[in-house]
């Protein structure tokens, strides 16, 4: 079978490596972690809600309290 190398980084590699099962292949885990993901619809916003949610959490770190 044909392959292709990839560069990342290795904060990256590192991340995918605690990732695989033991005994799974880079490109076994690859084709599961593509198989999980849902459509890209259903995190349509999600970035907005998140950066509201630490902007929150960050004013209550510097004493600003939560607010909505």
């Amino acid at each position: 079978m044909p392959s292709q190398n990839i560069a990342v980084r290795k904060d990256v590699y590192h991340a995918l490596e605690r990732e695989k099962r033991p005994g799974e292949s880079f490109t076994k885990l690859f084709v599961r972690l593509l198989q999980q993901r849902g459509p890209l619809e259903e995190l349509a916003g999600s970035w907005a809600t998140a950066a509201r949610t630490a902007q929150r959490q960050w004013r209550a770190v510097r004493g600003g309290g939560f607010r909505r």
